[in-house]
């Protein structure tokens, strides 16, 4: 996907679906719990997924940027280590960047940093969840996927899907 793709609408748009599909996940793993596409770990990586695409989408926000292209030339250094490198999968650095903890207090949350936030952020994520090397229960996957629904509602506050206006737009 080239980096005009890449823009707040896709990344808001992503966060949503992803975080559908991990709720979907769960609610039909009662009826099918050992069918290996409703397992816990799908609904965590989506889960994780959502929750990258909802800092991101706020990363591009704060910025003043429309897409990836935008960051790219305003901001060259963030847009390599958040869009171009491994780290930019790695929801603790994204979160530094966002000031999630920050953000969440700003907005009236509690910010908590507790099992369930370590597990979202462990350095081998997502890539444990998306090969199948980690084995998660599904209250486990349930708890991240309420912490990234609650943590998505806050990055996402105030974002429209259009393009927020920049210096110098008319």
């Amino acid at each position: 996907m080239s980096d005009e793709h890449w823009t707040l609408h896709t990344f808001r748009s992503a966060a949503a679906g992803h975080l559908h599909g991990a709720e979907c996940v769960l609610s039909v793993l009662p009826q099918n719990p050992t069918h290996p596409a409703r397992a816990p770990a799908s609904a965590a990586y989506l889960a994780h997924v959502a929750l990258e695409c909802a800092i991101k989408a706020r990363l591009l926000y704060r910025a003043g940027c429309a897409d990836g292209e935008d960051l790219k030339k305003k901001q060259p250094k963030v847009y390599d280590a958040l869009f171009r490198r491994r780290q930019g999968h790695e929801l603790a650095r994204l979160a530094e960047e966002v000031r999630l903890s920050k953000l969440m207090k700003v907005e009236g949350k509690q910010w908590v940093d507790d099992d369930c936030w370590k597990r979202l952020t462990t350095s081998e994520r997502p890539y444990s969840l998306r090969y199948g090397a980690e084995n998660i229960g599904a209250s486990a996957a349930g708890a991240e996927v309420a912490r990234s629904k609650e943590l998505a509602d806050v990055l996402l506050s105030g974002i429209g899907f259009s393009k927020r206006k920049r210096d110098g737009d008319s």
